[in-house]
């Protein structure tokens, strides 16, 4: 068993494309859009509930007077007077807020303290003073408010001599409270944050998510052979029984598509004959990026160009071939050989119009990971390669279960379908781990599928993953293990 080489070739920072970046943007503003709208009325809430369940309603009672020392002997001057006015000015906001003058209050109301806040505004050069009391109870801030004016002058005359209060303007009782807080606005604050916390999330998603974009990643990231790119392929609705088979005997595929395969198929065969390989698997990281469409096809390209070809369906837990072919392949198939059911000659179904022959799967197995290891699965390739060119194998994502692994031992090498911007590139990395470490088969090359056409499609060089190597190994068949 060979060890899976890691190659790292120094340190570099990642450099992102910008095109790429773009895509993934918009591609996680599509996906999470919702997520964006959802955190912008969450935090709205949150935020309206904290500030409604914080919210503690104080009432300020005010009164605007003048201040001006009595003079009934008529003995001071004017200039005396003034000069009194102007000392009583620094001392008035003092006594206001004094403890003595909140002692006098609270004996006037009949309490044994006032907890209220008071107090006292001079506006310079001048004798106008204001009185401000503050409290959460509306009437008893306008109550303090009363009795400070009214038992000022008692305090004040030991200090500065007898003074008379002009009243200029009161409030009144306070209706509503002055710390009255701004829904509209607090809501607005945190529908914002919460809509920054979507779109950081959304750029944080397209910072990070590293796919495969383009051919240059995978030969840089994996050095693997890059054997050719497929075209997306859409269809546009013609009713149900329009067929829209991913098909190359399917008149509506694009020309693009079956040049590209044509393509494909030529340096497959090329590599094959190189590197002596007849039994080909067929593989991907994950579910859903068409490997089985394409081992169809690449079936198909090489029947059609005049070799021997057998299509193998060894995902036995979600066979799909036989749901490609016209033909009826029945209820027998490749699992009812290897349990020895029926003979394999039995099994296999022929197209007459090519030489391309289905050993198709009938139905979905779970115990798939024993019986496609078993003796007999040798068995079945060997006598498959006396009778055909080559031999297509198509198997289970093997990133994420281990069919491929175990059917890996059987085979000459292997084809990796990486559908573009899907797998992230760990996936991958883990699938060809599970087959190098499983096995020494020969990597023929990947297939960039699904390619989307249009701008801002390519980008991504992932400096840090490294360059790996190490997976061309040959297979001596007389050293497996069964």
């Amino acid at each position: 068993m060979n060890n899976y080489d890691r190659e790292i070739e120094g340190e570099r920072e990642d450099t992102i494309d910008l095109s790429t970046l773009v895509q993934n943007i918009w591609k996680g503003t599509k996906k999470f859009w919702w997520l964006v709208v959802v955190l912008s009325v969450l935090s709205a809430g949150i935020t309206y509930f904290r500030v409604n369940r914080g919210f503690f309603p104080y009432y300020t009672a005010s009164a605007t007077f003048t201040v001006s020392l009595s003079n009934d002997s008529g003995s001071g001057s004017i200039y005396d007077d003034n000069l009194k006015a102007a000392q009583m000015s620094k001392t008035f906001p003092y006594i206001m807020t004094s403890g003595v003058l909140k002692n006098v209050i609270a004996a006037d109301l009949g309490v044994a303290s006032v907890p209220e806040s008071i107090t006292a505004e001079n506006i310079e050069e001048t004798n106008l003073f204001t009185i401000k009391v503050t409290s959460s109870d509306a009437k008893k801030a306008y109550d303090v408010l009363q009795s400070a004016i009214v038992n000022y002058p008692k305090i004040a005359e030991t200090v500065v001599g007898r003074t008379r209060l002009d009243m200029l303007d009161e409030t009144g009782v306070p209706q509503e409270p002055f710390n009255q807080p701004n829904y509209r606005n607090s809501i607005k604050v945190g529908a914002i944050a919460g809509a920054m916390a979507g779109i950081f999330l959304i750029l944080f998603y397209a910072f990070t998510r590293k796919t495969i974009h383009k051919a240059k990643d995978l030969t840089e990231l994996f050095s693997m052979k890059h054997l050719g790119t497929l075209p997306e392929v859409k269809f546009k609705k013609r009713g149900r029984k329009f067929n829209q088979t991913v098909s190359l005997q399917n008149d509506k595929i694009s020309p693009w598509y079956r040049e590209s395969m044509y393509k494909i198929r030529t340096r497959v065969e090329k590599a094959a004959s190189n590197d002596k390989c007849k039994s080909i698997l067929v593989t991907s990281a994950i579910q859903g990026e068409g490997k089985s469409t394409f081992a169809f096809n690449l079936a198909l390209a090489m029947a059609e160009g005049g070799k021997k070809v057998v299509l193998v369906d060894c995902d036995l837990r979600h066979p799909s071939i036989q749901n490609m072919i016209t033909l009826q392949v029945g209820a027998i198939g490749l699992e009812e050989v290897l349990n020895e059911e029926v003979e394999l000659k039995d099994a296999i179904k022929y197209y007459d119009h090519v030489k391309l022959s289905i050993l198709a799967g009938t139905k979905p197995t779970q115990n798939v990971s024993e019986i496609i290891g078993m003796p007999k699965m040798w068995d079945i390739i060997t006598e498959l390669e006396k009778q055909a060119d080559y031999i297509i194998l198509d198997t289970a994502p093997s990133a994420i279960l281990s069919d491929t692994s175990n059917l890996a031992k059987f085979a000459d090498g292997v084809i990796f379908v990486v559908k573009q911007d899907y797998a992230k590139v760990n996936q991958i990395l883990e699938g060809l781990e599970h087959i190098s470490e499983s096995s020494s088969i020969e990597i023929i090359g990947c297939v960039l599928n699904h390619v989307k056409s249009g701008i801002g499609r390519y980008g991504y060089g992932y400096g840090n993953y490294g360059r790996y190597g190490g997976y061309r190994y040959q297979r001596k068949k007389s050293s497996i293990e069964i």
